[in-house]
């Protein structure tokens, strides 16, 4: 199963939400990235990184990718972190909308992921900290121990 996290610019929600993603998704399953506005290459946001080492996630690797049709084609699972990017992604690739979902709405939780950018470490903590509450959450749904 290959499931694809999309933010805006996949410097700062999508990655930490592919980071976090691998410590609860069980082996077998590509956990991938990419930003609807992204600039390929850039790196991944110094307290995105900082949060995630904290966890065991080395990110320094990470290069944002812009979202592509075929990145879209090659996902089971699409999960944005806010409304308004499924909305533009339903609008721009209608053929994919059965698969693409919200990351609160996957997790049986009615949130959406506020972007940190250019906010504080504590803002990207509490970003970090809403993005794991859902994984869990949706990990815990989808195995049937809601």
């Amino acid at each position: 199963m290959k499931i694809l996290f999309v933010c805006t610019g996949n410097t700062c929600r999508s990655p930490m939400a592919e980071g976090l993603a691998r410590l609860y998704f069980p082996e077998g399953y590509e956990l991938f990235s990419a930003g609807i506005q992204a600039l390929d290459g850039d790196p991944v946001s110094p307290y995105a990184g900082e949060i995630l080492q904290k966890k065991g996630i080395d990110a320094r690797r990470h290069r944002a990718v812009r979202l592509q049709k075929d990145t879209l084609a090659a996902a089971d699972l699409i999960l944005t972190m806010t409304k308004a990017q499924k909305k533009v992604l339903f609008g721009i690739y209608p053929e994919y909308q059965d698969k693409i979902m919200q990351l609160g709405e996957w997790a049986g939780l009615d949130k959406e992921i506020s972007d940190p950018w250019l906010g504080s470490l504590e803002t990207y903590r509490f970003c970090a900290e809403e993005i794991e509450e859902m994984i869990k959450a949706g990990v815990r749904r989808y195995r049937g121990n809601s």
